[in-house]
């Protein structure tokens, strides 16, 4: 690293201001950052320092007090300060040898001025000297981002960046890849380079202060680890910040590989077409994902099915099925996405034994659509519906027509039913298979015409009533508390349903029915199919 960008104590003491100064105490601190230059002559400093402060002090509260001398270089060293000049000959004459000693121990700085000397004159000028080096950091980022953006103009720039960032630190550079392909840049010998991958992997490097490490986060998902070390002195600011530049760049690197890898997938979107309609057999299919995924050993499969309206070229399809691809990733799926009109069909093959694929299915929808990634785009609310898993590669298709039955009841449920699996859709499937065969619509008049009806002209909620009535098996006290009202309010719809659907409406048989009918009314609804204008 270029060291001239943080001030340190050995520095302070070359200039004009420190030309009668000495050292006597502490004197393996003296590469110590100086971040400020700070006057003190009180001796309770508390929480009144931020840490990297140069404290001088004539001596004049302490004089008197080899135990209060003491005790505020204890709270100097405690504070994290650069160090302490004294001034010697008006209050004090000499430094107590303990002090010393405690200085040596912890490599505190003491510095002494055998004559008088100005302080007004040294905050000046080391202020002076501090801003300029401030805006040498600044200069100095710019230009390793300028040289940053000229790298990632080349064909494979990532070892390039990673070699600039140790070139310009003079620090090991350490990048650990979620795949397990890691690397170290540094001047040490093979032997002590792989010493100090494995301290770091196993997080057993010491003192914090020593090590800075950031995440590679692409689409919301951690990618890499970017890990700089430094020996001898804690981490600096300009360092940090230098460090936060070139994962920036790391991560643009790795963007721009996942669009490479993900447009190149994009033209296996019609053989996947031909596999989600039937027309590829099982010693077919295994051959060809055994071409594209090396290895793979199919457990079981869904589908997925997402409604998105977005052309087939649009970026904004892309970044979506990288971030979806990564996502199941790591719930142990391989994903293989296609566009068909104007829904993304997903084929998860999953690649583990266990059987709780329903949970890892939902832990990925869940994490996908609670993303910052997701919604900040322009599709934040996506309908994602999921059919039955198949153990066979060649049945892709019945997993595929039962998402796309999925969709198609779920658009039309009411909002309360939240499950994604086909599996759960429990009634709603017979009530759509009736709805296909032209017969639900008279079935929902049959039973519930009367109190459809009464509330249309009377803008009443009997219908709502009557739902939940069934839900809560009859119980009036339950219904009352769901709905809001009070248990006369209850009593008097009641019996409003009991004068239009008969008093037997609860009995087992004609309860099955008619709650039946209620939620094929509701799905009829949803279809935005009116019951008034055909009857």
């Amino acid at each position: 690293m270029n060291k001239e960008v943080k001030l340190s104590v050995q520095e302070i003491l070359k200039h004009e201001s420190f030309q009668t100064a000495k050292i006597i105490a502490g004197k393996k601190g003296i590469t110590r950052t100086v971040k400020w230059v700070h006057v003190m002559e009180i001796t309770d400093v508390g929480n009144l320092l931020n840490g990297d402060e140069l404290i001088l002090s004539t001596g004049i509260g302490w004089r008197d007090s080899k135990e209060v001398l003491l005790s505020l270089v204890q709270q100097l060293i405690e504070c994290q300060a650069a160090g302490f000049c004294v001034e010697l000959g008006k209050y004090i004459y000499e430094i107590p040898s303990e002090l010393i000693q405690l200085a040596d121990r912890y490599n505190f700085p003491i510095i002494v001025f055998n004559r008088e000397v100005r302080f007004v004159d040294i905050t000046e000028k080391i202020h002076t000297l501090i801003i300029k080096k401030h805006y040498q950091m600044v200069s100095d980022l710019e230009e390793y981002s300028r040289k940053l953006n000229e790298v990632l103009l080349e064909a494979d720039p990532k070892e390039m960046i990673l070699n600039m960032l140790q070139k310009q630190l003079q620090l090991p550079v350490i990048y650990l890849q979620k795949d397990g392909h890691d690397s170290i840049v540094s001047n040490k010998r093979e032997k002590e380079k792989n010493s100090l991958l494995q301290l770091v992997k196993e997080n057993s490097i010491g003192k914090d202060e020593f090590i800075a490490r950031q995440k590679v986060n692409v689409l919301n998902q951690d990618y890499a680890e970017l890990v700089i070390i430094d020996e001898a002195d804690p981490i600096t600011e300009f360092e940090k910040l230098l460090l936060d530049r070139t994962v920036t760049a790391l991560a643009q690197v790795i963007l721009r590989e996942l669009w490479t890898e993900e447009r190149r997938k994009a033209k296996e979107t019609d053989w996947i077409k031909k596999w989600l309609n039937g027309e590829h057999n099982e010693e077919q299919i295994e051959k060809y994902l055994g071409e594209i995924v090396p290895g793979i050993k199919l457990e079981r499969a869904v589908v997925l099915l997402i409604k998105v309206n977005l052309d087939p070229d649009d970026s904004n399809l892309t970044y979506l099925k990288l971030f979806l691809r990564t996502i199941f990733r790591d719930q142990g799926f391989y994903l293989l996405p296609a566009m068909i009109k104007n829904s993304l069909v997903l084929i998860l093959i999953d690649n583990r034994v266990r059987s709780n694929y329903r949970q890892r299915v939902e832990a990925g929808i869940e994490q996908a659509l609670k993303s910052r990634y997701l919604t900040n785009q322009p599709y934040p609310h996506l309908q994602i519906s999921a059919g039955k898993p198949v153990h066979h590669l060649n049945e892709i298709k019945k997993s595929y027509e039962y998402a796309k039955e999925a969709s198609i009841i779920r658009e039309k449920m009411p909002n309360e039913q939240t499950s994604y699996f086909y599996e759960d859709l429990h009634i709603y499937r017979i009530i759509n298979a009736a709805h296909d065969q032209g017969i639900l619509y008279e079935f929902v008049l049959d039973y519930l015409k009367p109190v459809i009806l009464y509330d249309h002209e009377n803008n009443a909620k009997l219908m709502n009533t009557l739902k939940f009535y069934l839900k809560f098996n009859g119980s009036k006290k339950e219904t009352a508390e769901h709905l809001f009202i009070v248990r006369q309010t209850l009593y008097r719809r009641l019996e409003k349903l009991y004068e239009l659907i008969g008093e037997d409406f609860m009995e087992p048989h004609k309860k099955q029915a008619i709650e039946f009918a209620v939620a094929a009314y509701e799905y009829l609804e949803g279809a935005k199919q009116t019951f008034l204008k055909k009857d």
